[in-house]
């Protein structure tokens, strides 16, 4: 039977922001940290060319998360073991497109990345690394 740390949860998302996670969890869940940090900045990339073409595209707050993501990857053998596989998830939503609000197509597009990477940072005992959205509001 699983302890009390081996089934906590990112807390303050909606179920269905949960689920979502969840499904990037499951998806990630033969990804390195690593090869999860390449994705990232490689996807901030399309973000720089979709903020060149559409100003309303959040790449400062995209790039922050990167930033953060960076530093848990450097941080990644002093982290809980049991917040690894939602910090995993959490790094594989960023680089998924058709998540709950879509990145490069709305100037929230990644307010929901960031909740569901607070959330994790949360978890890992990292709340010194999460992200206030409103910092990023350039519009």
């Amino acid at each position: 039977m699983p302890n009390e740390e081996q089934t906590r949860v990112p807390g303050n998302l909606t179920r269905r922001l949960l689920n979502r996670l969840a499904e990037s969890v499951h998806a990630a869940r033969d990804r390195t940290p690593s090869e999860l940090l390449l994705a990232a900045e490689v996807h901030l990339e399309r973000v720089r060319a979709a903020h060149k073409r559409d100003c309303l595209v959040n790449y400062r707050l995209a790039a922050a998360m990167l930033n953060v993501m960076q530093t848990v990857v450097a941080d990644w053998a002093a982290l809980p073991p049991s917040s690894q596989p939602w910090l995993l998830g959490a790094m594989n939503y960023f680089v998924e497109y058709d998540d709950e609000e879509p990145d490069l197509k709305s100037p929230i597009g990644f307010e929901d990345d960031a909740e569901v990477l607070n959330a994790c940072l949360r978890l890992a005992g990292r709340d010194g690394l999460c992200l206030n959205t409103e910092d990023y509001d350039d519009v």
